[in-house]
C-alpha cells in the first residue's frame, strides 16, 4: 500500500522549526503543587493551554483531564473529572456543594471549569466565557489512503455522496485504497464526556443518537481519548481531532509547561479544500479559516461575575477571564504557542449563560 508519509513528514519538520522559534524549554507538570485563589478542571482539548496560560496568570491551577485517578484541590480529593462535561459537572457540585462522582465537593472547591463546548443546559447559574479559537478536522493513519481532503457534508445531500457526515452516519462505509482495495471505514468518537464530541455531532449537523444508533460511529465501549493517535489501529479508522492540540503535541518540547506526544503516527485531513494548518509569521498556526471552528470557553459560577458584594475569590475569577482586558485574554503569546488562534473582543464575553450541570 502506498505510504503517505510525505504530509506527515512536512508537519513535523514545520512544527520543529517553531519549536526552534519559540526557543527549548524544560517543561514543568502540568497538574499545580497546590491549590491557588481559581481551580479547575476539565477540557482535554484546553488543558495544556491552561496550563500554559497559568505560568504567566499564577494565581490560576489547572488541573489536567489526563492523569492520575484522583485529584485533591483545597484539601478535597475526588475523581478526575475527565472532559468537558465532567469538568463543568464537578463546578456545578462545588457551587452547590453536593456530590460529584460520590464525593461531596464543598462550595468553593472549584471555581472555573474548561469546557470545548458551549453547552445547551437551559438556566443562567453557569457563564461560558469564550478566550480562544480551536477548529476540529479528522486524523487518520499516515500509512492509510483514507482521502486527505474530504467534504463535510450537509442535511439534504444524497446518502451516497462521500462525506464525513455520511461516514458517521453509515450510509457510506468504505473507500478504494491505492490498491484498488476498498478499505472499511471505522468512524471513531472520543469519550462521552468531551466536548470535542458535543461539536463535532453538531458540526454534521445530527445528533447523538443518530451516529450512535443509526450510524456507524463508535467510542469503543466509552473508552477513546480524545486527541490520541494510538486509537487508530487500521487504515479505516478516522477520529475527530482538534487542530491546536495537533500543533501544540507537534511543539511540546519547546513549550513552557508539560504536554504529552500522543499524536502517534497520523495525518490531518484537509476539508472541504481548507487546510488545517497555516504557516504565518515564522510559525505554525491554526487555519483561522478552516471551515469546522470553534470557541473554546473557562465556565464560571454567574454569581461571582454579578453579586454587589464579591469575594476575594469573585474579585479574582473576573480578573482573570472577563472582559476583554482579562489576564486570560492578555495571554494572547501562549494562546498561540499552545495552537489556538485568538478572538479579539469575544475574548471574555460574559453574555453566554447556562444551566447547571446535573
Amino acid at each position: 500500500m502506498q505510504k503517505n508519509t510525505k504530509l506527515r513528514l512536512g508537519v513535523v519538520a514545520t512544527l520543529a522549526a517553531a519549536a526552534l522559534a519559540f526557543g527549548a524549554a524544560s517543561p514543568a507538570s502540568a497538574d499545580p503543587s497546590s491549590a491557588k485563589d481559581i481551580n479547575g478542571t476539565g477540557s482535554d482539548t484546553t488543558q495544556d493551554l491552561l496550563s500554559g496560560v497559568a505560568s504567566v496568570v499564577t494565581n490560576i491551577g489547572s488541573y489536567d483531564a489526563l492523569g492520575t485517578s484522583t485529584i485533591t484541590v483545597n484539601g478535597v480529593t475526588f475523581n478526575r473529572p475527565v472532559g468537558s462535561g465532567a469538568g463543568v459537572r464537578a463546578l456545578s457540585s462545588s457551587v452547590r456543594g453536593i456530590a460529584y462522582a460520590g464525593t461531596t465537593l464543598p462550595v468553593g472547591t472549584l471555581q472555573f471549569a474548561r469546557s470545548s463546548a458551549l453547552r445547551t443546559e437551559t438556566g443562567s447559574q453557569l457563564t461560558y466565557i469564550p478566550f480562544a479559537q480551536d477548529a476540529v478536522t479528522v486524523a487518520s493513519s499516515a500509512s492509510s489512503d483514507f482521502p486527505k481532503d474530504v467534504s463535510l457534508g450537509a442535511v439534504g445531500q444524497a446518502s451516497t455522496v462521500f462525506t464525513l457526515r455520511n461516514i458517521y452516519l453509515g450510509t457510506v462505509t468504505s473507500f478504494v485504497d491505492s490498491n484498488l482495495a476498498a478499505i472499511t471505514i471505522r468512524p471513531l468518537l472520543p469519550q462521552l464526556n468531551s466536548g470535542t464530541r458535543n461539536f463535532w455531532v453538531s458540526a454534521l449537523g445530527t445528533t447523538e443518537a443518530a451516529l450512535t444508533a443509526g450510524g456507524k460511529a463508535t467510542d469503543l465501549g466509552n473508552t477513546v481519548i480524545e486527541h490520541d493517535g494510538s486509537y487508530l489501529k487500521t487504515d479505516g479508522d478516522i477520529v475527530p481531532f482538534s487542530i491546536a492540540q495537533f500543533i501544540a503535541q507537534g511543539n511540546y518540547r519547546a513549550l513552557p509547561t508539560a504536554v504529552v506526544e500522543r499524536r502517534g503516527n497520523i495525518t490531518l485531513s484537509n476539508i472541504d479544500g481548507a487546510k488545517p494548518i497555516v504557516y504565518a509569521g515564522g510559525l505554525v498556526q491554526l487555519n483561522p479559516d478552516f471551515p469546522v471552528n470553534r470557541l473554546v470557553y473557562n465556565v464560571v459560577e454567574t454569581r461571582a461575575l454579578t453579586t454587589t458584594t464579591p469575594s476575594s475569590s469573585d474579585t479574582a475569577v473576573r480578573a482573570a477571564f472577563a472582559g476583554s482586558g482579562s489576564s486570560v485574554c492578555a495571554a494572547t503569546t501562549q494562546i498561540k504557542q499552545y495552537g489556538f488562534g485568538t478572538i479579539g473582543t469575544q475574548c471574555g464575553n460574559t453574555s453566554a449563560q447556562r444551566g447547571y450541570v446535573n
